[in-house]
């Protein structure tokens, strides 16, 4: 187990899907969030799904709401939201990634060092934000950019200091967009 505590970022628009990933039914579980619950139990201190509004799930987990003082509605949001929750890395992961293993994050984890600010999982396919382990002592700069209006992931990982661990398959960061993506991923769950 690793010691830290994991988000499931549940919060995307799903506009490519056509209706909300979160709570579509995947493997033996209801929803593809009470799937990536289930098998990442045993792999994290504490589980957690960050979300929008926690009123669209029927179960009972660990939410953690974005922030309602901002306007818009971003990644960064979400990301500010959950950073402010801990005082200690986490591993982020988006809901819709459901093949990323205890593997994968063992070796973003062995990564951390005290100078990174944020450990990104990279693969041939390209870089995963959603894929990695934040610490949280920089979400005052998240509040900022989105402040000033600048939603861009990309603004803040050059504001601070982002070490990506490469691998060399792509497999278990296939992301789920596309119904004939679902489709293809439910044969594999």
């Amino acid at each position: 187990m690793l010691p830290i505590p994991c988000v499931i970022v549940a919060g995307g628009k799903s506009s490519r899907m056509g209706r909300d990933k979160a709570l579509l039914p995947f493997g033996a579980s209801p929803t593809l969030t009470q799937y990536q619950l289930t098998r990442l139990k045993d792999v994290f201190s504490s589980l957690h799904v960050s979300c929008k509004s926690k009123d669209k799930f029927d179960f009972e987990a660990s939410f953690i709401e974005d922030e309602k003082s901002f306007e818009e509605h971003s990644p960064l949001v979400g990301l500010y939201s959950i950073l402010k929750e801990f005082d200690s890395p986490v591993a982020i992961l988006s809901v819709d990634t459901p093949f990323v293993s205890e593997t994968e994050f063992q070796r973003l984890f062995n990564a951390l060092d005290e100078t990174t600010d944020i450990i990104i999982a990279r693969s041939p396919f390209g870089s995963h934000q959603m894929c990695g382990i934040y610490k949280p002592h920089f979400a005052h700069l998240i509040k900022e950019q989105i402040e000033k209006n600048e939603h861009k992931i990309r603004t803040l990982f050059e504001a601070l200091h982002v070490k990506y661990v490469d691998f060399e398959n792509d497999e278990p960061f296939t992301n789920i967009n596309h119904p004939q993506e679902y489709e293809n991923a439910k044969e594999k769950a």
